[in-house]
């Protein structure tokens, strides 16, 4: 620069110091100029309140202290630091555009690179102090954040990394800062980079993105991430500010809660909310498409309750488990077979042509359950009861679909086990009327609709008396009198059983009681009540059986319990366990329908009991069927060689009676005695003059 140059420069630069002071006046910042050997030449000063003010002479001074300017080559900004560190004042850097690390001055050189002048910003030690301090809390607090906090450009080059951050990632600061931010998405969410990256340039915040990112070992974690803009003085964004924090575990947790939600704990299998809700996707697209054809089936396997009561239910458990895997192997990819509670299950069959493919179905899970299962090194065979129920668009709910395969379940157990039955609108009707039944039947006690009657049971050869079998009749309003086979089963499976079987125990011990003080020359008359496979369950039984004798001031060798064979075979143990209680009561206890049941006559003498009833149909047909004279014959012989009692029911025959008599057989009760009595009726058979008790024949 020439003298001449000088001089003309000179001016204006004074003016343009003069012009900055004013600038900068309160905020305690200076612009200096010194020669080659630190001398100043140009000096602008001005002080905040806040900052102790400085008088042009100190800043002289202090940069006469520095002395000769450094060699060419050494950065005047270290030097410059070096020289005034722990001074009032200090040099500051003068900012310029990014990438370039900011200069603590404007150094110019002359030819041989050796510094003429230096130019630059004095700050306030004071002051810098005042606005480095809060930059250094905010630095220390994002370091020690828990959450992961990360600086990026608007291209998403990565400028900051916090310590949580190379937790949360893996990756150091060194690793990843100039590093793009793809470096953390996996390539199934590199596309959302953009869309996030557009919506921080429009000065957007997202806030609890969920998303998945990928640490330096290559797992996936899943994140919750908030992102914000960060913008200069004019509020245009110039980066992002980025903190994320690990959700995966919430994630798994949410999952698992969902999935147990609609799962069976047990299986594994939907539930009953998941399946309902895939039937309500089902019947809406019936409704959109007349062509599609879908089908419920409801699965529910038979005398499952015996291995439970045999084996346990931990060996229930296993069975139920096992038998959910067979039922996934006959259903395709777009079926579900759920289960609903119990051993109940259910299978939903979309895309079917009609009823031949759930008939087709059906047939491949009962074809499933074949081969027996081994459960605690015993073989089991499971067989199941399936209701069919065909789609249709006039169904308003999914679970009308449910009850009407229910329902076709359930007459398929009636007809039999083991098959399966495709709904019709008749078992809606029967399931209505049953409902109305049922209804009534709750209110029959109450209303005293429920009464006793009683068929005498008599000595074959004398043709006495020897007591009486007590049997329901139900007077039903409007329906006239409803026998036990149209009630009783319905009794049973409401539990409605009990109470009705506790009333006939008591009125019958009450209404022999009250024969015999009538007619004591009558002889013992004696009751029989049947017990259900429930009252025989029910904790209760051997106390209802006490207080009812011993109310009626009956002496229990008076009242004898008729339980069929069927019964006691459905749990030997804990029918032997309760039979044993109720013996000690000294009541009597008779096996009714002997021989259509499955017991085999090796457990015949573990039961306690007194008498063996022969069932009616062997009686009715020893006219017409040799074998069914010999099975009489056999009944008769293996009850005397247990030393127990025999009775034939049905008998109403002259020769019925005789072959009875041949056979050994003392006791019987058919139509050739006399029909069911109403009490009165019964009593005249006891008050003829016969002695002991009334010979009818």
């Amino acid at each position: 620069m020439t003298d001449a140059l000088s001089q003309t420069l000179e001016p204006r630069c004074q003016e343009i110091l003069r012009r900055t002071a004013i600038a900068l006046k309160g905020r305690g910042v200076g612009v200096w100029e010194a020669d080659a050997r630190g001398r100043p030449r140009l000096l602008a000063l001005s002080s905040a309140e806040d900052v102790a003010p400085v008088a042009a002479d100190e800043l002289e001074a202090l940069l006469r202290e520095v002395g000769e300017l450094p060699a060419a080559g050494r950065p005047p900004r270290r030097w410059l630091a070096s020289r005034l560190e722990g001074q009032r004042w200090c040099i500051a850097p003068v900012r310029t555009e990014p990438p370039q690390p900011p200069p603590a001055g404007v150094e110019r050189r002359g030819p041989e690179r050796l510094t003429l002048e230096l130019a630059g910003v004095c700050i306030g030690l004071i002051e810098r102090q005042l606005s480095e301090e809060p930059m250094a809390q905010f630095k220390a607090m994002v370091d020690s954040a828990d959450d992961a906090v990360i600086g990026k450009t608007l291209d998403g080059v990565i400028t900051s990394w916090n310590p949580a951050a190379t937790r949360l990632y893996g990756y150091t600061a060194e690793e990843v800062i100039g590093k793009p931010i793809a470096l953390l998405a996996p390539p199934d969410h590199i596309d959302e980079l953009p869309r996030i990256l557009e919506r921080v340039r429009r000065g957007e915040r997202i806030e609890h993105h969920e998303t998945t990112r990928v640490r330096k070992d290559g797992a996936r974690i899943e994140v919750s991430l908030s992102i914000s803009p960060i913008l200069d003085a004019q509020g245009r964004p110039v980066g992002a500010t980025a903190i994320a924090y690990d959700v995966t575990a919430r994630q798994q947790a949410e999952q698992q809660l969902a999935h147990g939600a609609l799962h069976d704990a047990l299986t594994d299998l939907p539930n009953r909310a998941y399946f309902v809700e895939r039937v309500s996707q089902a019947q809406a697209r019936v409704r959109r498409d007349p062509d599609y054809r879908f089908a419920v089936l409801f699965i529910d396997f038979d005398n499952f309750k015996a291995v439970n009561d045999g084996l346990g239910h931990a060996a229930g458990d296993r069975l139920l488990t096992e038998i959910a895997g067979r039922l996934r192997t006959c259903v395709r990819p777009g079926d579900v077979v759920a289960r609903l509670g119990g051993d109940e299950f259910t299978l939903l069959l979309e895309e079917i042509t009609g009823l031949p493919d759930a008939e087709h179905a059906a047939r491949r899970i009962q074809a499933s359950l074949v081969a027996p299962f081994m459960i605690e090194n015993r073989e089991i065979v499971a067989t199941a009861s399936i209701g069919v129920a065909l789609s249709d668009p006039d169904y308003g709910q999914p679970q009308d679909l449910l009850r009407d395969a229910d329902l076709a379940m359930y007459q398929a157990k009636e007809q039999g086990r083991a098959r399966f039955q495709v709904f019709d609108v008749a078992m809606r009707d029967s399931a209505q009327a049953r409902f109305g039944m049922e209804a009534d039947l709750r209110n029959a006690l109450e209303r005293r609709e429920l009464r006793l009657v009683f068929q005498p049971i008599v000595e074959l050869q004398t043709g006495r008396v020897y007591g009486f079998e007590a049997l329901l009749r139900w007077h039903r309003p409007k329906r006239g009198v409803i026998l036990p086979p149209e009630f009783v089963p319905l009794a049973e499976q409401t539990g409605l059983i009990i109470p009705i079987g506790r009333w006939a125990l008591q009125d019958a011990c009450r209404q022999v009681r009250r024969w015999q003080d009538a007619f004591p020359t009558a002889g013992p008359v004696r009751a029989s009540v049947n017990l259900s496979g429930k009252q025989l369950a029910h904790p209760g039984l051997v106390d209802d059986v006490r207080t009812a004798f011993q109310d009626a001031g009956l002496p229990p060798t008076c009242l004898a319990l008729e339980i069929s064979e069927s019964v006691l075979m459905e749990s030997v143990e804990s029918s032997t366990d309760v039979l044993h209680q109720l013996r000690e009561l000294k009541v009597e206890l008779h096996i009714d329908d002997f021989g259509t049941g499955h017991s085999s006559l090796s457990s015949l003498p573990r039961f306690p009991l007194h008498a063996i009833k022969i069932d009616r149909s062997f009686v009715h047909r020893m006219g017409s069927r040799r074998n069914d004279v010999e099975i009489v014959r056999s009944i008769v012989e293996l009850a005397g060689n247990l030393g127990l009692g025999v009775i034939a029911e049905g008998v109403e025959t002259v020769t019925q009676r005789a072959r009875l008599i041949a056979f050994g057989c003392a006791l019987g009760q058919g139509y050739l005695f006399s029909k069911p009595l109403e009490a009165k009726a019964a009593a005249v058979m006891l008050a003829g003059p016969e002695e002991p008790g009334r010979r009818i024949a």
